[in-house]
């Protein structure tokens, strides 16, 4: 009997004996590994607290936190880790992804600011990456910065030159800037990518009407009108064209057209009526 009874005595005190020798980042590891994250989190806090440069801990406890759903906690956590160890190429990783969801939800609560001071810090991670300068980009654009706006659009194009929505909004901030040529090559782009879209043919051809080349214009808003003929602004742009080049009866064709199809519009009637006033 005493004999059965030094061995599991024996047996229990190697077995306490084996746990207290684990560390608290080895309890916090075991803990997260069964699901366990509340006790993984103070396990994983304990092993900071003796250890505050262990950037391996504060990756792990981001990591914990992730799974919780507390992404600015898991942020925090990995700033830390990357901050002591900036080479840490899976924690870089992981923050892009985490601002990424964060930028977004700030963006979708209307406090752009915030999302674009995010972006940012993307891009400090990653100047590569492409989705944040679009993003920054399209957000000074609501800022109505066209001036920063339009170098973060060019990135994008130079990286993915099929992005139809940044070649319009980068058309339209050069537009806004004055920078007509910029304006025309943007939109002359946007044409090749969508050659059914009879808006995108009046963008190009409302910017080739700025810069007086007509003809060009004319050839372009006509492409416009036979693929949408419904489209009231596209018969104005033309009657400007032609007004342009003095053909005041084909000008008058165009906005009595533009006025056929949208009674309200303004701008025919006092171009017509321009026309009448000098006997054309």
């Amino acid at each position: 009997m005493k004999i059965r009874y030094f061995l599991a005595a024996s047996l229990l005190f190697l077995f306490i004996g084996c746990a207290s020798t684990l560390t608290h980042y080895e309890l916090g590891m075991q803990y997260y590994e069964n699901g366990k994250l509340d006790d993984a989190i103070e396990e994983l806090q304990s092993s900071i607290a003796i250890n505050p440069a262990d950037p391996i801990v504060h990756k792990a406890l981001g990591d914990v936190f992730a799974d919780k759903g507390m992404l600015l906690e898991s942020i925090t956590e990995w700033e830390v880790a990357l901050r002591l160890k900036p080479s840490y190429d899976e924690v870089k990783r992981k923050l892009e992804a985490s601002y990424m969801s964060l930028g977004n939800d700030e963006h979708d609560k209307g406090r752009v600011d915030d999302a674009m001071e995010i972006w940012r810090k993307i891009i400090q991670l990653d100047p590569d990456n492409v989705e944040a300068h679009k993003r920054l980009g399209l957000d000074y654009l609501l800022k109505r910065d066209n001036g920063n706006a339009i170098p973060e659009l060019e990135y994008v194009i130079s990286k993915n030159p099929s992005d139809e929505l940044v070649y319009k909004k980068l058309g339209m901030a050069y537009f806004e800037k004055g920078n007509f040529d910029g304006a025309v090559k943007a939109f002359q782009e946007l044409v090749r990518l969508k050659p059914t879209d009879a808006l995108a043919y009046n963008n190009l051809g409302s910017i080739y009407l700025k810069v007086n080349r007509s003809d060009d214009a004319i050839n372009i808003l006509e492409q416009a009108v036979k693929l949408d003929a419904t489209k009231s602004p596209i018969y104005n742009n033309l009657g400007n064209a032609y007004y342009q080049k003095k053909d005041y009866r084909k000008a008058r064709a165009q906005w009595a057209k533009s006025l056929q199809l949208s009674p309200d519009d303004e701008t025919a009637r006092t171009n017509l009526k321009t026309l009448d006033s000098m006997g054309e």
